[in-house]
């Protein structure tokens, strides 16, 4: 499916697929939160990507307002940094590898362990109510209301 198509989805979801929907998009976002700036061939070494197709994705996701190109200190290279924006995808990448962990259980694969800073203890995605009482996902209702 192309981004075209899923522009044409009037949908939450499709409309992030629009700049999220390649298969190396969120990979890139994932190491590029990983750190506070990412050089261009620290992804390529990460991910295996050839430099071509590194080079598109990281303009797509500089002109979605993704990630920025910034100078390096002390270097007339560049590197990407998050934005607001791409920190608010930080729940989305955690949401995924709890999943992956959960249904596609590999012992070759690296485990991601999700830590409160301040304590050091286990802590999980969850949805709460306001009150901050956890809502199992059972009785959570998505409703999809057209404008």
């Amino acid at each position: 499916m192309s981004t075209s198509t899923y522009e044409k989805h009037l949908c939450p979801v499709a409309q992030a697929l629009v700049d999220l929907g390649d298969q190396w998009t969120l990979l890139i976002v994932r190491d590029a939160l990983s750190q506070k700036q990412i050089r261009f061939n620290e992804l390529q070494e990460s991910l295996g990507i050839s430099r071509n197709l590194l080079t598109r994705r990281l303009v797509q996701l500089v002109e979605a307002g993704i990630l920025e190109r910034v100078g390096v200190e002390g270097s007339k290279r560049l590197a990407y940094q998050p934005t607001d924006k791409c920190r608010d995808l930080r729940l989305v990448i955690l949401a995924m590898a709890s999943w992956g962990e959960k249904w596609r259980p590999d012992p070759r694969l690296t485990r991601v362990e999700t830590t409160r800073k301040s304590t050091g203890a286990p802590v999980e995605l969850a949805f709460v109510d306001p009150d901050g009482a956890r809502v199992p996902l059972s009785d959570v209702r998505v409703t999809r209301r057209r404008p």
